[in-house]
């Protein structure tokens, strides 16, 4: 009788399976641009307010806990989460030069000033909207996504 293989490796057997590869660098990846984000989104609201910058960020990283739960419904959540933080950084962007703090601010700005804001706003924005392009792809083709986050099999 020979032991059982680890199912829960990285690799069973040649098959990619587990929390490791670029799930992992997924994972990683996802703190940083989570927390970039939440601080953006919370400035939207409430200048920038710390609790409601953690209160975001806890909120847009839950479907990371998943992947690390290996739920069933971890790439669902995940894509999700990737394109509604993408399309909210859009909007935030979009609204910065019609926020009524900016406005006062803005007779005072050079054409050269407003033009380097709207080319950091554009990369920020091609940004996140690349960044869920990739992991969407990821998620949704990944032989070690379909592998790990498959549901429990019914036993009959």
């Amino acid at each position: 009788m020979r032991p059982e293989r680890n199912t829960d490796s990285a690799t069973n057997g040649r098959t990619p399976v587990g929390v490791g590869g670029w799930l992992l660098v997924y994972l990683y990846g996802s703190i940083p641009f989570l927390l970039f984000h939440s601080a953006g989104l919370s400035g939207w609201f409430l200048d920038y307010s710390l609790w409601l910058l953690g209160a975001i960020f806890l909120l847009l990283a839950s479907p990371l806990a998943l992947i690390l739960l290996k739920s069933p419904r971890a790439p669902r959540w995940n894509i999700i989460t990737l394109w509604v933080v993408a399309i909210l950084i859009t909007l935030r962007a979009a609204a910065v030069p019609f926020n009524p703090e900016t406005n006062g601010a803005a007779q005072g700005r050079s054409p050269g000033e407003w033009a380097a804001a709207i080319a950091i706003l554009t990369v920020i924005v091609i940004g996140s909207l690349a960044w869920a392009t990739i992991w969407t792809a990821y998620f949704r083709r990944s032989l070690r996504v379909r592998n790990t986050f498959r549901p429990p099999a019914v036993d009959s």
